[in-house]
């Protein structure tokens, strides 16, 4: 796709001059802007960009351009026209008539015009803010002043623009430029107007999308659960409404979804987005079993959303819709090989595999991708992720694949560090074919002027040991050859000498720095170092300790990590909330992540645990030297039978020790649990106790269902102590709702089933739970014949772990009574405490 049409200077029998906007430091040029607008914000936002081209032409040349509507213009002055003016259209310019984000710079006449087609993106008269807005002319006027004044938007706000001075400006006398960006919806964490449009980021143009999902609002659960449960999906028996999971075979709920879609296009939209359920479970009634003749579930949705979009390409000639390639559906469609003609394709995975697999179906419309570039949730959390070579390929791979769309989670959650491949990113997106080192360059140059080239070493440094992560084509199989384990991930990126590099450049940058905004800039990269530095420092101070567990490695480590705790608690007020950066509020510091979450480098696969989850005050006070021995317990002998009752303080229950879980890395948790452990002739008996909010209801999984997904506890028993065997069990506070799995039997390295949990052994095991006042008390029976031993002996020893998770927080609390230093996991073998039988 061309991204830039440029028509330069036609050939003529006569050569006109040039038009003049600034010589010798003077300029006679006024801004023109238009009298009427289709709606009040439209209005806002062109005046924003106007006033930032006349603030940025005075940077430049001392000159201040004044700004008038075209009714109250100066008739015989010179003229910037910005927008959908009279003068514009007489000049043989149909603003009206462009689409999308598409625009042209021209002189004509002595003048010059920026514009684009300016309107709300759906036609409404709700004023908003501008990435509700297709500003053809403000994309224009960014493309002016880049080309021409040489501006650079390097970061948002003011305080992220450059312009160099200058003396003199001309442009040739018939420049006549049309421009047609690739992206015609560009959505992510808006950062501020002039940045956004200047790197490609100005939003969902006239796009109706869900986040994803649309069949929530098509078919909502609380709307329709009660009235029309056969709305939803039939499963395990039951018509089931919670999860929003629907019939998909039920005309009615077609209808539903088609009358959703229309109910967008007929709003304004151009392109609607449709998109199952997330987690999608398919309704087993029998007619969804026989709907599109196959058994696949993906299939089916493929099948159905196709012919929503025959209906709609009658129905409303025009208009799109943009399906999601998700699963169930996140392969391409086998029964058939073509689209209609108003279909687009909404991708979450893009590799050069997946572009190849799509290559073979024909889809009139192209795609959009849901980029997963930033943000806090990947391996390396909080940290830079990507290098500009990185994006170099990929925004070339989606140029030659027919991409239109790209919405970017996570953007902007690190100006500082990031800044560079995030300008790369946005400026490839004008034209891919340019080099992302010389856009790095261009970057440092345009942000730290003065200090520009310690700035070019330190980007450097960290850039080439960023690569090894980038060079993973994000594809699911290729992630995987990465560590799981954040820790030694980041010990690699950050290891000392690269620090050094970095700070010493760092500084030398900053004794460098003259210009105000070049010091501001590097106040943000030094606020975002410092936190990488000390998180880079800690990992190798936990290395040390890890390895030799001495008091002093400890206080050395303790220090850093207090150092981080005091950095954090500085980021925040007193409500928890992330305080602005001082004198900048356009910069969205760190995403903007919630204190809990940065305390542990993020979330999902990123946070990091021990030692950051350390309580340091108490291990401190207690003097534990955390991870230096195991846990050990006793499990006593009961000295009479053991009934179904839940005192677990009187009875045969007393003499029994209690065993408290702690945070799974040591660190502080919100609801507390303990146990205690009894034996007879035939069973192992667990008595446990753990907090519960009241309030809390929850749904029956069935055998092996997925019990983790909400409250449970689980017991991690090992009775043959050798720590390479065990069996796995989970429950949750209903009856019902129990998992089983034993793991490490399979010792053939060639099995499909090797070092995987084996959940079609189901033992024959018991679990009673009961709750009250705010507390759940569970029971559990475990016969030594159903783990395959005998009743063990005085003095036997096993290995065993007691977890408990906990869903009161967006990160899952995770607790055990053996801690495990390493991951945030209950089955490291090597973390299992030992028990021993009376």
């Amino acid at each position: 796709m061309v991204l830039m049409i440029v028509a330069g200077c036609r050939s003529q029998q006569i050569t006109e001059p040039p038009v003049t906007v600034l010589k010798d430091g003077k300029s006679s040029f006024q801004i023109v802007l238009p009298d009427q607008y289709d709606n009040a914000g439209t209005e806002t936002h062109l005046l924003t960009a106007a006033k930032c081209l006349q603030k940025e032409f005075q940077a430049a040349s001392g000159v201040l351009l004044p700004i008038r509507k075209e009714s109250s213009m100066e008739p015989n002055r010179p003229s910037i026209f910005i927008g959908n003016t009279g003068m514009t259209r007489k000049a043989g310019f149909e603003p009206a008539s462009f689409r999308d984000f598409s625009y042209v710079i021209a002189a004509k006449n002595g003048n010059i015009f920026l514009a684009g087609n300016d309107r709300h993106r759906t036609g409404s008269k709700k004023r908003e803010g501008y990435s509700g807005y297709i500003l053809g002319s403000v994309k224009a006027i960014t493309v002016f002043m880049e080309d021409y004044l040489h501006t650079r938007f390097v970061m948002p706000g003011d305080t992220g623009i450059s312009t160099p001075e200058r003396k003199t400006l001309e442009l040739p006398s018939n420049l006549e430029r049309h421009g047609n960006p690739l992206l015609n919806f560009a959505a992510g964490r808006g950062q501020s107007l002039m940045y956004d449009y200047s790197n490609n980021n100005y939003g969902r143009g006239s796009y109706a999308v869900y986040g994803g999902h649309s069949y929530y609002t098509a078919v909502p659960a609380e709307k329709y659960g009660k009235s029309h449960p056969e709305y939803f999906a039939l499963l395990g028996g039951k018509r089931v409404s919670k999860g929003n999971h629907l019939c998909i075979s039920n005309p009615e709920v077609q209808e539903l979804i088609y009358a959703e879609m229309l109910k967008k296009l007929d709003a304004g939209a151009e392109t609607v987005e449709l998109a199952q359920t997330d987690g999608y479970k398919p309704c087993e009634c029998e007619r969804c079993k026989a709907y599109g003749n196959t058994d696949s579930p993906g299939e089916k949705i493929w099948i159905l959303h196709r012919a929503l979009a025959e209906r709609l390409l009658k129905e409303r000639p025009g208009k799109k819709v943009l399906i999601i390639c998700y699963p169930p559906n996140a392969e391409p469609p086998e029964s058939f090989r073509e689209f209609p003609d108003n279909v687009m394709i909404e991708l979450c995975h893009y590799s050069e595999k997946v572009f190849q697999e799509w290559s073979k179906i024909k889809v009139p419309q192209g795609f959009t991708v849901y980029i997963y570039n930033w943000g806090f949730y990947s391996l390396p959390g909080i940290t830079p992720k990507h290098t500009p070579e990185f994006v170099e390929n990929q925004v070339r791979r989606f140029a030659a694949n027919g991409v239109r769309g790209i919405y970017r989670c996570g953007f902007g959650e690190l100006m500082g560090l990031e800044g560079p491949v995030y300008y790369a990113f946005g400026k490839l997106l004008d034209n891919p074919q340019q080099s992302a080192i010389k856009l790095t360059d261009d970057y440092c140059c345009a942000a730290f002027g003065e200090a520009a080239a310690p700035m070019r070493t330190f980007f450097h440094a960290l850039h080439s040991r960023l690569a090894l992560y980038s060079n993973q084509d994000q594809s699911i199989e290729n992630v995987r050859l990465l560590p799981k384990n954040p820790r030694i991930y980041l010990a690699y990126v950050y290891s000392p000498d690269v620090l050094e590099t970095m700070e010493r450049n760092l500084a030398r940058a900053e004794k460098l720095a003259v210009s105000p905004k070049v010091k501001k800039r590097l106040e943000l990269v030094r606020r975002e170092f410092d936190y990488v530095k000390n998180l880079g420092t800690i990992i190798h101070y936990y290395n040390a300790y890890r390895l030799n567990p001495t008091r002093s490695n400890f206080d050395q480590l303790a220090e850093k990590i207090d150092e981080r705790n005091a950095m954090i608690r500085s980021f925040y007020d007193d409500a928890g909330q992330m305080k602005p950066v001082p004198g900048w509020q356009e910069i969205q510091f760190m995403g903007r992540i919630e204190k809990a979450m940065l305390a542990e480098n993020g979330r999902l696969t990123a946070p990091m645990g021990a030692p950051l989850t350390w309580n340091i005050a108490l291990l401190r006070e207690k003097g534990v030297l955390p991870g230096r021995e195991r846990k050990k317990m006793e499990i006593g002998k009961a000295t009479a039978p053991v009934s179904q009752n839940f005192d677990f303080n009187s009875g045969v229950w007393k003499r029994a020790k209690w065993h408290e879980l702690n945070g799974i890395q040591l660190g502080a948790i919100q609801e507390k649990s303990r146990f205690k452990a009894l034996y007879d002739a035939e069973a192992v008996y667990f008595g446990i106790e753990t907090e519960l909010p009241e309030n809390i209801r929850f749904t029956p999984c069935g055998q092996d269902g997925p019990c983790w997904g909400q409250d449970c506890l689980e017991l991690i028993l090992d009775p043959f102590g050798s720590r390479e065997k065990y069996y796995h069990f989970i429950f949750n506070p209903v009856p019902g709702s129990r998992y089983d799995a034993a793991a490490g039997f399979i010792t053939d390295v060639l099995h499909p089933a090797y070092d995987k949990p084996d959940t079609g052994w189901n033992g024959r095991w018991e679990y009673f739970t009961q709750r009250s006042g705010g507390r759940w008390s569970a029971l559990v029976r475990i016969p030594f014949a159903s783990l395959g031993v005998k009743t063990p002996a005085s003095g036997t020893h096993w290995t065993l772990n007691i977890g408990r998770e906990s869903f009161r927080t967006r990160q899952p609390e995770l607790s055990s009574w053996s801690p495990n230093l390493e991951t945030m996991s209950f089955h490291d073998r090597d973390s299992f405490g030992e028990a021993v039988f009376e």
